[in-house]
């Protein structure tokens, strides 16, 4: 980033919450450091970290006691559902209460990679909500070629409860059904994705959510915008998603970074 986008992103008050991120050595080794670093020049004020598998909790709780402003998901993303089972249930719940992990997830639905079969997916996912509801903890939710399946479930085992549908990848009429369940709070958030010059059904969609469901996520490493694209993501980058956010919807930068800022508050109950 240059002085005058780094002047630009410093000067707004809010700053802005990166809601999906993984800083997780694996991605980043040595740099992580840097990486929280950069993250705080550049005004980006915390970071929910979600976990995609249960052995790496110890390492992102670690974290969460190194730096106060990241906060972590304990759950099993779909790619690993096929490790679900009755001790998974027990790690997550064992985990439930401890100060830093703000939700459930990433958990959810992948038919696009079927790395785990769809009935195990489902049952994973199931269960996962189960323990969201019992602990009142929002879900982290994945969801890639699953939308009908997805809404089911939510329609019949969400009620009450609330979530986010990150790294969002579906179209308008996806939105107005989310928008629409009864009984599920789902807000909806914005990856790299919505930068890139053909992704204009995920940009169409950006501009149909209401402004309090509304949240921006870097899923660093994965996806850098379409400014950096091509570069490992960091949360820094999350300025970029806003950018966007904010060209598509006609409001301002400052705008869209309070806004999303405060839904992600709300939504995992973070500290102000």
């Amino acid at each position: 980033m240059d002085d005058i986008e780094l002047a630009k992103f410093q000067q707004v008050a809010s700053g802005i919450i990166d809601s999906h991120a993984h800083l997780i050595k694996e991605f980043y080794g040595a740099d992580r450091e840097l990486i929280i670093q950069r993250m705080g020049q550049l005004n980006v004020r915390q970071i929910i970290n979600p976990a995609v598998d249960l052995k790496s909790s110890a390492e992102l709780l670690e974290l969460t006691q190194q730096h106060s402003n990241i906060f972590i998901g304990v759950g099993l993303h779909p790619h690993q559902a096929s490790e679900w089972d009755e001790r998974a249930g027990e790690f997550m719940r064992a985990h439930m209460t401890q100060a830093k992990v703000v939700a459930v997830g990433e958990c959810g639905l992948d038919f696009f990679y079927n790395n785990s079969p769809a009935e195990k997916q489902i049952l994973a996912f199931q269960e996962q909500l189960k323990i969201a509801r019992q602990f009142d903890k929002p879900v982290i939710i994945h969801c890639r070629d699953a939308w009908e399946e997805m809404l089911a479930i939510l329609a019949k085992d969400g009620n009450g409860m609330r979530g986010v549908l990150h790294c969002f990848t579906g179209d308008e009429k996806i939105v107005e059904r989310l928008q629409c369940l009864s009984g599920f709070d789902a807000y909806i958030s914005f990856s790299g994705i919505v930068t890139f010059t053909k992704a204009t059904a995920v940009q169409a969609a950006a501009k149909a959510v209401d402004k309090n469901k509304l949240l921006v996520e870097t899923d660093c490493p994965f996806l850098a915008p379409q400014a950096v694209r091509g570069q490992r993501n960091e949360p820094a980058y999350v300025w970029y998603v806003a950018e966007k956010l904010a060209q598509l919807r006609g409001e301002t930068l400052a705008e869209i970074a309070s806004s999303c800022s405060v839904n992600a508050k709300r939504l995992f109950s973070l500290p102000v």
